[in-house]
């Protein structure tokens, strides 16, 4: 069996979620964390962590300021269960082109039942995007700016025209669990976006973000004609305690609302949702050029305008080589950061390799990019010694 020096490993973890936290972060005490703290007490929510989280990601993502910020519980998928829920009234429409944009758009939605009209454009066989352009007619419009599963992004200019294109009584919303924190996206062109804090934040999993528009908010109140919504996903509740209060209905992870709010001072302070943009890029591209210099992996995503660089695919286009086979090699390494490997998404077909390029995967650079790459270069050396 193969052995690794030490010394030659990289220290973080490149899964994309939950992925790889700050390192200033990862050093604090879970006791200067607050998770002992009432989350009720003003000095944690009206006066204190939860209102000061709420504004650093105002000021991150340069939201609007009437627009609505909601911790909730949960990852991404119960608060697409809320949205839908609270905001289709009699149709939703969306693209479908990977694992989670089609929990979203199909298996999510299809619980709303056959009084709403469900009108999905699907990526066909051999296509990673979808042709076909979702109806911007219905009540909620579901798109997915960077798709976990597969590595694709849709396009700022695709977004933007959505935007226009959108009826007087449409709602756009954005899954942006892979990439908000870390891509830049067209200012104030949603009604709703909604993500995990697990990816580009670098926090623990079980906790996510719903941001709404005032139409949103006006919205929430007409959808119970259509359906009677549960308690626990309504964001009608929500929205009060957090414009009232900066509270949330239950009790939600003040550790990880913690975790979060530092994540975004450290954005902020470090230049941004632009300087994060970049640092991801940084991190995709010096991915992208050791797979062109290795000569067994490629992009799998070859339209640059739709391959994602918060989580990059690369195909393993050596047929003696397996993905598993390198995943598997990097968790016999016995280094924590490693024992989940850099595998693929379970429902892509391809032979190939996800590898997070969030801003924490590496806040100096690419050396820890480096140390991976000289490590599956390494392993695939030694895999091919053996055939």
């Amino acid at each position: 069996m193969l052995k690794i020096a030490k010394e030659l490993l990289p220290t973080s973890t490149f899964t994309c979620g939950p992925s790889q936290g700050h390192p200033l972060l990862r050093q604090t005490p879970i006791c200067q964390t607050f998770f002992e703290r009432s989350h009720r007490a003003k000095d944690i929510s009206t006066d204190g962590l939860y209102k000061e989280a709420t504004e650093n990601l105002k000021n991150l993502l340069s939201l609007p300021p009437d627009y609505t910020v909601i911790f909730f519980l949960g990852g991404a998928t119960p608060a697409l269960d809320a949205v839908m829920w609270n905001l289709v009234t009699n149709s939703v429409s969306g693209l479908v082109f990977g694992a989670f944009s089609k929990l979203w758009c199909q298996k999510i939605a299809d619980r709303l039942g056959d009084n709403v009209i469900k009108d999905f454009k699907v990526a066909k066989e051999g296509e990673f995007f979808p042709s076909e352009k979702p109806n911007y007619n219905a009540s909620l419009v579901v798109l997915t700016p960077n798709e976990t599963s597969t590595g694709v992004q849709i396009p700022n200019e695709y977004l933007e025209n959505a935007w226009k294109a959108r009826g007087e009584d449409t709602l756009i919303a954005w899954d942006c669990t892979s990439c908000a924190g870390g891509r830049e996206l067209p200012k104030g062109q949603f009604d709703v976006m909604l993500f995990s804090m697990q990816k580009c934040f670098g926090v623990g999993g079980g906790s996510s973000v719903i941001i709404l528009s005032p139409k949103a908010v006006k919205r929430i109140d007409e959808a119970k004609k259509y359906r009677t919504v549960p308690y626990a996903l309504d964001l009608g509740e929500a929205v009060k305690k957090a414009q009232e209060k900066c509270q949330t209905v239950n009790t939600p992870s003040t550790t990880n609302i913690w975790m979060f709010n530092e994540a975004c001072k450290w954005m902020l302070d470090n230049g941004g949702l632009k300087a994060m943009d970049a640092l991801c890029r940084k991190h995709a591209n010096a991915v992208l050029n050791f797979a062109k210099k290795c000569g067994y992996l490629a992009p799998l995503i070859k339209d640059e305008k739709f391959r994602s660089y918060t989580t990059l695919t690369l195909e393993v286009t050596d047929p003696a080589i397996k993905d598993a086979d390198i995943s598997a090699a990097l968790k016999a390494t016995g280094a924590a950061n490693l024992a989940d490997g850099i595998k693929k998404y379970s429902s892509v077909k391809q032979n190939s390799l996800r590898i997070g390029c969030f801003p924490f995967v590496d806040i100096n650079g690419t050396e820890q990019f480096e140390k991976l790459f000289n490590c599956v270069d390494l392993i695939v050396k030694d895999l091919r010694a053996q055939k």
